[in-house]
């Protein structure tokens, strides 16, 4: 799903979620969980509800490469747009030689019950698991592209791919994947990014390159690792439970304010406009900007727009 694009100095950056290359990855993260202890509660969860199944994408993990077989071969440029059920219902359709032919870069063939094992695992494990996963992850991963979006306004391409990961080094001329080995691309020679963003791929650095086309994911970290309910959330929901303060993030989400406009359109005085706004400054839900003898307030959307993501993983 492409969210939107920008071009600078004859390179197309296009920010797109791919919901199959989530799926996929988070596939990876229960093949390999100790390599993933940002995703620890999450796996623990899946495999407590579907154990057999959690097996078998294990048991499966040598045949596709981790489950990041099909997004790391040169067909992946094809399929990346596709929505997780037209993926699946594109793959079941190829024949076996045609599916071996489309995995050979891959440099092992697959038979005909290896591959139907494959596909029948990837669609039930989007049937009990991922369908409902990807629901609360759409919205939210759209909202971090679009501030990606932003950043990468502000800073320049090769300015925000600095940010991605730290082994992902980027030169006068050139950026760098530091992982098995080196992988230099020039910039000049680089026509299109596809930037996205990923909850499961940390801490890996992703490298797909065709055609001179780039893949960049920057990791999301969205899982605490102490406390049963987090003190954050329960600030969060504390701060959203007085109708004052909702009446001040529903002009906060319009506008940004000062003091002064929120107290004459509540009719609520400004030292109780400040108090208000200091619980929802303590919960992260507004930052403050000065200009000039003001102090404006703006509203955190993000915050409102992990809240759904937070609480199904707390929640289970």
């Amino acid at each position: 799903m492409v969210l939107d694009s920008i071009e600078e100095n004859g390179i197309e950056v296009i920010f797109s979620y791919f919901p199959a290359w989530e799926m996929f990855f988070s596939m990876h993260v229960l093949a390999g969980p100790d390599h993933h202890m940002g995703r620890q509660k999450w796996q623990q969860s899946v495999e407590e509800k579907n154990p057999g199944l959690t097996g078998e994408i294990r048991s499966l993990q040598d045949l596709t490469q981790g489950w990041t077989l099909l997004i790391d071969i040169p067909a992946w440029d094809t399929l990346r747009q596709m929505e997780i059920p037209e993926l699946l219902s594109f793959l079941r359709k190829k024949n076996i030689y045609e599916w071996n032919e489309m995995i050979l870069p891959f440099g092992k063939q697959m038979s005909i019950a290896e591959r139907d094992r494959v596909l029948s695992t990837a669609g039930e494990y989007y049937r009990l698991v991922f369908e409902r996963e990807e629901m609360v992850l759409r919205p939210y991963i759209s909202r971090i592209l679009r501030e990606e979006r932003q950043i990468c306004i502000e800073k320049g391409v090769f300015g925000w791919c600095r940010r991605i990961h730290p082994r992902l080094i980027v030169r006068e001329d050139d950026l760098t994947y530091l992982k098995n080995r080196e992988y230099t691309f020039k910039k000049k020679d680089i026509r299109r990014i596809y930037a996205s963003v990923s909850t499961f791929v940390t801490p890996h650095l992703w490298l797909y390159e065709e055609a001179q086309t780039l893949d960049v994911v920057k990791g999301i970290q969205v899982e605490r690792s102490k406390g049963e309910i987090p003190d954050d959330l329960v600030q969060v929901f504390k701060a959203l439970s007085n109708p004052n303060r909702l009446k001040l993030v529903k002009l906060l989400l319009k506008d940004v304010h000062t003091i002064q406009d929120l107290s004459r359109c509540l009719s609520v005085s400004e030292a109780g406009v400040f108090k208000h706004l200091k619980v929802l400054d303590d919960a992260g839900l507004v930052v403050k900007k000065r200009r000039g003898a003001y102090v404006e307030y703006h509203f955190q959307t993000e915050r409102i727009d992990f809240i759904p993501y937070a609480f199904y993983e707390i929640m289970g």
